[in-house]
């Protein structure tokens, strides 16, 4: 069996930034309290989304879903904008359930979301872009849908879901920037230690105070939690019903940041050997240069926000 993550086969640029490892980091008790209490005045997400995340567990059609969508103004714009920048050579579509027939239910999940969590929009610019943040986010989940299929027990919808919200904790620090303090990325410790530095908690403590808030469901919280354990620890650190979601997930982060969808963190760290075996039947080099990768990546790019 070929090595899944051997360097040499993913084409490691030298403009790339290269983690020498990744130390995990636990944030301070009393900051997090302090973050709660802020994260607690948010809104909550509005009602079309749980709407629309109910139809779509229910397989529903374009149709149905169109109908969800069309009861916000704003989001169907958003939907046909999104639809028609992709669709450049095709006639333009001012249909809702054309679009989504066009862009695909995930990509549609994905601006959904990122319509329906707005709240997180309300310091944007001050520390990292929203915009950039849900594109990253939208990249993950349709990648991590592709590599499911090549990682044997992996749920693709769950895979989707898990990599739109894994990274939602850099959009809480645009909210606490009077706490910031200096720090300085260190290749030879990586982003967590950075961010403990700076803020006094990682976007992975972050992530799990906003996804209590919103009330998202439990795998959603622990694929926040547990989605950089492949670059520091043994698969078996991950829960078993989890375990392939969180692979499917580290690898479409790690093939977003290469393929220029970055969100907060620039930095790529291969995968723990231990999860090779979970990937038998491609590699890294050959996900990145899959037709099926680069397509979504295409498509995603020209999303507007």
């Amino acid at each position: 069996m070929p090595d899944q993550f051997e360097t040499s086969c993913f084409k490691i640029n030298h403009d790339d930034t290269m983690y020498e490892q990744l130390i995990p980091a636990e944030g301070s008790a009393a900051r997090l309290t302090m973050y709660k209490k802020s994260i607690s005045s948010l809104p909550l997400p509005s009602a079309l989304w749980n709407a629309f995340q109910r139809a779509c567990d229910d397989g529903s059609s374009s149709s149905k879903l169109a109908e969800i969508i069309k009861e916000d103004p704003v989001l169907s714009a958003s939907i046909l904008r999104s639809a028609n920048a992709v669709g450049l050579l095709h006639a333009p579509i001012n249909d809702i359930a054309r679009a989504i027939s066009r862009i695909g239910h995930s990509m549609v999940r994905s601006v959904v979301a990122s319509h329906s969590f707005s709240s997180s929009k309300t310091s944007e610019g001050k520390i990292y872009s929203i915009p950039a943040l849900w594109r990253h986010g939208i990249a993950v989940s349709s990648l991590a849908e592709i590599i499911a299929d090549h990682i044997p027990g992996c749920n693709r919808s769950e895979a989707g879901t898990m990599g739109l919200f894994h990274d939602i904790g850099n959009m809480g620090f645009n909210l606490i920037t009077e706490y910031i303090q200096p720090a300085e990325r260190d290749l030879a410790k990586g982003h967590l230690v950075y961010e403990c530095e700076r803020f006094g908690c990682t976007h992975i403590d972050m992530g799990l105070l906003l996804a209590s808030h919103w009330q998202l469901p439990e795998k959603i919280c622990q694929g926040i939690e547990y989605h950089h354990h492949p670059a520091y620890s043994d698969a078996t650190s991950i829960p078993s019903e989890i375990r392939a979601e969180v692979l499917a997930v580290y690898l479409a982060d790690l093939l977003a940041i290469k393929l220029d969808c970055v969100g907060g963190n620039p930095g790529i760290i291969l995968p723990h050997a231990s999860f090779a075996s979970m990937l038998p039947d491609t590699t890294l080099a050959d996900l990145a240069n899959d037709k099926k990768v680069r397509s979504e990546i295409a498509l995603i790019q020209a999303i507007e926000f």
